[in-house]
């Protein structure tokens, strides 16, 4: 840190008042020295209103920068910026700042003016690292020198010296430099690879303001080192403020907006009942007429965090952490009482309604347990559409050997039926209020919300319900291997296990919307060896 020479107040304490407008300069210029390795620190209300130092070839530069925030309906001109203050010597504006000049080492100038300039200041408003030397504003200084001839710096500099190293730069009024200045430490947090909100940039932006106010303000006599804002102090407080608005980020972030790409294709659709009921079949295809079961497997691995995780759990966990993640999430898997083909089944329902519906899940639902009890519901979305009232799926899914097709949909049927009860939804309801995150998700509507509150009649649910079925059973049109047409029947084979669940329906879910995703798999038992030797090499 340099040390502030001759101490003084000059301009301090007393004159600060109504000055804001310089804190937002004193701003630009640690932003800018932020940017800048070659600055030291920046001064504010010693020997002018604003210091920069900084190291050039080895040399200090000392950067004096005044700022004028007079009003008047006029531009600045020649004029104005030579006349004296009631005739006394040296105090003019132009005299001012070249009588800053008082410490050893190279000495540039600087006035910041909200007021613009006329025509003839603007030989001084390009930056001198794209001046060349001599040039219109060095003829400027040779004529101020004639004019003043016995304004000299304390260092000997006269006006053709400042001249050659003076700039004039216009910042408009404190909306204008503000946002300026904001726009700036938006490419800085980009430089340090952190993306803070705009209201949280306008935060750290006001703790720099007030900082910079806290430097003026103090007392250069009594607190000299308060009134220097060092880079490494304030690079040191830029991390901690980025930090902490990531920090603050990672509690509010929305983990869903990213997920793995589609992977299986749907092949058939069709509507019924006025929208009420629907059927969607999922092929997984061939490659080389080979079924393509392995990647489904890896597929779905890529799926397991966000299906094992919790909200807030994925939004900690960092790029070079997902390995921890998987293992976490296999172990989730490894401890459940849950069948793994049953957890398979789930976890193709979770990846067709992030894909399909876009989908924000509410997550660990299928380990959640209530009274030693996991429920029959292993899936949990919301799901926001256009035009529609936002929804809460609750998926039943299930893996189905061959021959127990009917059996499965009359169980399917029965849970259906008893689901619609007071006593049902509420426990539902309760183990989605326990397990959701809301401040990771996308804000939903009210009508939405208020069917998930705790006091609310368990019979607002039904306002928002919806039941996604998931069928993935093996397949009579696969068994026997890759034919040219096999999408043919698989289009008849799908709708036929709909139409048996869907003429099974129990009459209380008449009036709940029931969407049924068929998966039709060549072998559930290779499927499921293939995914279980995935997880070990995982864990």
């Amino acid at each position: 840190m340099v040390s502030i020479p001759r101490p003084s107040n000059k301009g301090g304490p007393a004159a600060r008042q109504g000055f804001k407008y310089q804190d937002h300069v004193a701003v630009m210029v640690i932003l800018k020295m932020l940017r800048d390795s070659s600055y030291l620190q920046v001064e504010c209300e010693t020997a002018d209103d604003i210091v920069g130092v900084r190291l050039q070839a080895g040399e200090t530069v000392n950067e004096y920068i005044q700022v004028k925030t007079t009003e008047k309906d006029s531009k600045w001109n020649l004029k104005e910026s030579t006349a004296l203050d009631s005739k006394k010597v040296d105090s003019s504006l132009f005299q001012k700042s070249l009588k800053c000049d008082i410490r050893l080492g190279r000495a540039c100038f600087r006035i910041v003016s909200k007021r613009d300039i006329a025509k003839v200041l603007e030989d001084f408003s390009t930056e001198l690292d794209k001046r060349i030397t001599p040039d219109a504003a060095t003829a400027q200084g040779t004529k101020l020198a004639k004019k003043f001839p016995k304004t000299i710096s304390t260092m000997g500099r006269d006006f053709s010296y400042w001249a050659d190293n003076f700039v004039w730069q216009v910042c408009g009024n404190v909306g204008a430099l503000e946002s300026t200045n904001l726009r700036v430490l938006s490419e800085l947090c980009d430089l340090y690879g952190e993306s803070p909100s705009h209201r949280q940039q306008k935060d750290i932006y006001e703790v720099f303001l007030g900082w910079a106010d806290d430097a003026a303000t103090a007392d250069v006599k009594t607190a000299p080192g308060d009134k220097i804002i060092t880079r490494s102090a304030a690079l040191e407080r830029l991390k901690a403020l980025l930090t902490a608005a990531s920090k603050h980020s990672m509690a509010f972030a929305k983990p869903y907006k990213s997920k793995p790409d589609p992977f299986l294709v749907e092949f058939h659709t069709t509507t019924e009942d006025g929208l009420l009921r629907s059927l969607s079949g999922f092929d997984v295809e061939y490659d080389f007429e080979e079924w393509r079961g392995d990647q489904l497997a890896e597929h779905l691995l890529q799926w397991l965090p966000e299906f094992c995780l919790r909200a807030s759990e994925i939004a900690n966990f960092q790029i070079h952490q997902i390995p921890s993640a998987l293992a976490k999430s296999v172990s989730m898997l490894t401890q459940t009482s849950v069948p793994r083909d049953r957890l398979i089944a789930e976890l193709i329902l979770h990846a067709i309604l992030r894909n399909r519906e876009n989908s924000e899940p509410i997550a660990c639902k299928v380990f959640y347990a209530v009274n030693g009890k996991l429920s029959e519901f292993g899936n949990a979305h919301i799901v926001q559409q256009a035009g529609q009232a936002d929804q809460l799926w609750l998926g039943l899914s299930r893996m189905i050997s061959t021959g127990t097709m009917d059996q499965t949909l009359q169980e399917i049927c029965d849970v259906l039926d008893s689901t619609i009860s007071r006593a049902a939804l509420t426990e539902e309801r309760e183990i989605i209020v326990t397990l959701r995150e809301p401040h990771h998700h996308l804000p939903n509507a009210e009508e939405f919300n208020k069917a998930l509150q705790r006091n609310a009649p368990a019979q607002d649910m039904l306002k928002v319900l919806c039941f996604p079925i998931l069928l993935a059973y093996d397949s009579d049109a696969l068994s026997g291997g890759y034919l040219s047409d096999y999408l043919a029947t698989l289009k008849t084979e799908v709708t036929r296990h709909y139409s048996a669940l869907a003429n099974a329906l129990p009459a209380k879910i008449q009036q709940v919307r029931v969407v049924v995703f068929l998966v039709p798999i060549e072998s559930i038992q290779q499927l499921v060896r293939k995914f279980n030797s995935l997880c070990k090499a995982a864990s």
